[in-house]
């Protein structure tokens, strides 16, 4: 018959397995020795009751190894109180502990790091400096300027510009028609501009076509005189004279006579003002004199002196430069981009009329 192990051997074989039991459990949940209340319950783990006084102390062999030896009248040693263990159980929904490293046999609890809310700054309320402490902010993005509006042109039933309402520019132009009018001719067209065009009478006769292209497009032809001479020194016929002529060549070539002059260089007194209206003339000068004679060679400068030009004003310019064409195709970019609109003469003072 297989001998009975001792009581004693079976209790620290029990004792071993909840030890081994509560090492398991206290790495996955944790053990604490004060207070249980605060993660959950508690699971204790008693050994078996040690032997009863009449069993040795000491095991040994034989049958019964827990009986006391005949003629042994020495009581055994009274039983010490079984050992326990209480491991904590974290409640199913509780949140993990943090495990800190423990460099020794007891570590202090490391609390958990302060929670920052949205969009604020670790460092406030600590004392610091932006940029110092154990935070870090994120910095505001920049402001950015807000773009300017751009008001666009406003259109009639028509088509044409309501100039009261839009921010009008007429642009003009003499000295032509010649070989450089075709230029200043599609930089309007590929701004979807109009212009007016102060012929030269003597020069309308040698450019039929491009006399044609201009009224062709929607252009505006008006009277530049016939030789452009200083009208203020002529007399009253000569003066006259200019005007008719120029007249009838424009009626010629476009089939229409024109309603406006101009005198060459603005050269003008009340009866040069008179000598036009009796051939149904408007004089008309302008309000911005580019001088463009003066940036042959530096379209750039031009520009500048062009882009000075306000809403409602006339701008004068010659259809004889190749810079001037180049100038007013920059400064029609960058106006047309703030939401001028280039208008003739005719439209313009149509709006300052009403």
């Amino acid at each position: 018959m297989r001998p009975k192990q001792s009581r004693k051997v079976r209790n620290y074989a029990v004792a071993g397995s909840a030890l081994v039991i509560a090492a398991a459990v206290a790495v996955g949940c944790g053990v604490t020795g004060g207070d249980t209340s605060r993660l959950g319950s508690s699971l204790t783990f008693d050994p078996l009751p040690s032997a009863p006084s009449g069993a040795s102390s000491k095991p040994s062999a034989g049958v019964n190894p827990g009986a006391v030896p005949p003629g042994q009248t020495t009581a055994p040693p009274s039983p010490q109180a079984p050992a326990t263990m209480t491991v904590v159980v974290p409640p199913p929904n509780a949140p993990a502990k943090p495990q800190p490293t423990v460099a020794g046999p007891t570590a202090p609890a490391v609390p958990p790091a302060p929670a920052t809310a949205a969009g604020g700054d670790a460092n406030r309320g600590e004392g610091g400096p932006s940029g110092q402490g154990g935070g870090t902010s994120t910095p505001a993005p920049a402001p950015q300027a807000a773009a300017k509006p751009v008001t666009k042109p406003v259109y009639l039933p028509d088509g044409s510009v309501d100039c009261a309402k839009s921010k009008c520019v007429a642009l003009t132009f003499s000295g032509g028609p010649g070989p450089a009018t075709r230029q200043f001719l599609q930089i309007l067209d590929n701004h979807g501009a109009k212009g007016t065009f102060f012929v030269t009478g003597a020069q309308v006769n040698l450019n039929p076509d491009i006399m044609t292209a201009i009224a062709g497009t929607g252009n505006e032809v008006a009277n530049g005189t016939w030789t452009q001479p200083d009208m203020t020194t002529l007399s009253e016929t000569d003066s006259t004279a200019q005007l008719q002529q120029t007249n009838d060549a424009i009626r010629s070539s476009v089939g229409s006579a024109p309603t406006l002059f101009r005198p060459m260089g603005g050269h003008t007194s009340p009866s040069v003002v008179d000598a036009g209206k009796r051939l149904g003339l408007t004089q008309v000068l302008w309000d911005l004199d580019s001088m463009d004679y003066n940036y042959q060679g530096d379209p750039d400068g031009l520009t500048q002196v062009l882009l000075k030009v306000k809403p409602g004003q006339i701008v004068m310019l010659h259809d004889t430069f190749v810079s001037s064409a180049t100038a007013m195709d920059r400064m029609m970019t960058q106006l047309g981009d703030q939401g001028y609109a280039f208008v003739t003469v005719s439209q313009l003072q149509s709006s300052r009329a009403g």
